[in-house]
Order: structure tokens, then C-alpha cells, then sequence
């Protein structure tokens, strides 16, 4: 039988069944020698040390749907959430049926991008609901030159009032579209500290943060938290490292005090 408990709560749980609110990101590089055996074995390896999973779209491209299956299946044996990070940004429709065949593989979550508008993502987001999978909004981007688009001003001019406007950047748009819309989360790179400041100090209802950018991308994982994320999401410094578990461990200790 289907969990009925909304992503929101099952995310929860799995961080406080762990005293852990590191999702690791499996970003492998291209052509990694069976990919599915890598990533089972990562799961069974760092999953006590973790609350969740996260695939980018290249890993979901090198699998078969049965693999996929069997990777939610044994993140779900794990007690672990997973997340596909395809940065849905498409018509309702389309957004609708990638939702549906995401969910037939396994996934909990799937990370949105809120360029497609208040009215489509709110739509996304309902729809989802009713499979009882989550949406997190892409609110602000942890690369080098995120500012150009999620920094970027858009001017609301007054109707009623020509001669007057106001101005206001995406992200500050894209969070306010997320929480009228119900999203799960939002997604702030943990390098921007801040925009992490800034939305966090909102502090009636606000959403829950996830943050990548970390280490490899920059980004201090103990100022990430300080500055106001809930879970942070680390890949190539724990998967790259010359010892991933001994790595992981170390962050573990590093937040752990944070959750308590």
C-alpha cells in the first residue's frame, strides 16, 4: 500500500529518524562504469547518515526505468526520500505527464522551475499532490552567474497609475509564487547567503529551504545553516572524495549540533 503521508512530513520524519538533514546529490560523471551498481552501493554505504536522495537529469538519462525503480525502491528500504532534479519548466501538460512517469519510477520529490508562471505552477503542484509527490520551487540557483536570471529586476507598472511602477528581483517573485502555490520547498544555493538570509527572516509559514552549492560549488556548510537552510544538499564533495563515508560522517558532526 501507497504512503499516504504528504512528502512535506516524510521528509521530516526521515530527518528526524537520522538527527540528519543532508540529502546527498548522486551528479556521477559521464560515463561512470555501471551506474546503477555505483549508486546502490552508495545508498546502502551513506544512507544511515542521511535524510534523502537526490538524481540530476543526466543520471536519470543513463538509466532504464526498472533501474530507477529499483533505485527509489531501495532509498524507500533505506528509510530515505529521493528527489529528481530535472528543473521541470514546461506546459502544463507536459509538466503533467513527466510528473506521472516520475512517480510510476519511485520518486518522492521533483524540483520545479518557477519561470513557468504562477497559474502553471500552481497547476504542477496540485497535480502532483494528488499523487502524493512533492514539489520543491527553483528559487535561486547556486552557479556562477545565477544572478543574471534569478538577480535579475522586473518592473509591475500600476494600471490604475501610469506614471508609477514598482521593482522587484525574480527570486524575491519566484518565493512569493511559491508559498501562493503550496510548493513543498524552495531551492537557494548555499552560496548565497544573502538571499538565504533575506527569505528565512521571512518567518510567518515560510517554506522550507534546501541548499546546494556547497563545498565543491563554495559554499560553507556551517554559514549555510546559520544564514537559514534546513537541508543541505552536498554531491561531489562526498561522492568524489577518497573516502565517502568518512567524508559524510564529518559533515554529520559538522550540522548534527544544528538540529537539535
Amino acid at each position: 500500500m501507497a504512503d499516504l503521508t504528504p512528502f512535506s512530513k516524510r521528509i521530516i520524519a526521515c530527518r528526524n529518524n537520522r538527527s540528519s538533514n543532508l540529502i546527498l546529490a548522486i551528479d556521477p560523471t559521464y560515463g561512470t562504469d555501471d551506474l546503477y551498481t555505483y549508486i546502490i552501493n552508495l545508498i546502502s554505504k551513506l544512507s544511515p547518515h542521511l535524510c534523502a536522495l537526490k538524481l540530476n537529469l543526466p543520471a536519470l538519462l543513463s538509466l532504464s526505468f526498472n533501474e530507477l525503480q529499483k533505485i527509489t525502491e531501495s532509498a524507500h528500504n533505506n528509510n530515505l526520500q529521493i528527489i529528481a532534479d530535472i528543473k521541470l519548466n514546461d506546459i502544463p501538460n507536459t509538466n503533467n505527464l513527466t510528473i506521472q512517469y516520475l512517480y510510476n519510477m519511485g520518486f518522492d520529490c521533483i524540483i520545479v522551475n518557477p519561470f513557468i508562471g504562477k497559474c502553471n505552477l500552481k497547476s504542477t503542484v496540485e497535480y502532483a499532490h494528488t499523487l502524493n509527490c512533492g514539489i520543491l520551487s527553483l528559487v535561486f540557483m547556486s552557479h556562477e552567474g545565477s544572478n543574471e536570471g534569478f538577480g535579475a529586476t522586473i518592473v509591475d507598472s500600476n494600471k490604475d497609475i501610469p506614471s508609477t511602477s514598482t521593482t522587484s528581483f525574480f527570486y524575491q517573485i519566484f518565493y512569493q509564487n511559491s508559498k501562493h502555490c503550496g510548493v513543498d520547498g524552495i531551492v537557494i544555493g548555499g552560496n548565497k547567503l544573502d538571499i538565504l538570509k533575506e527569505i528565512s527572516s521571512k518567518t510567518k509559514d515560510r517554506l522550507p529551504i534546501y541548499s546546494p552549492g556547497l563545498i565543491t560549488q563554495g559554499g560553507d556548510v556551517e554559514s549555510a545553516m546559520e544564514s537559514g537552510s534546513d537541508y543541505l544538499i552536498i554531491g561531489r564533495a562526498i561522492i568524489n572524495s577518497p573516502d565517502p563515508l568518512y567524508e559524510l560522517k564529518t559533515i554529520h558532526q559538522m550540522v548534527n549540533h544544528y538540529l537539535k
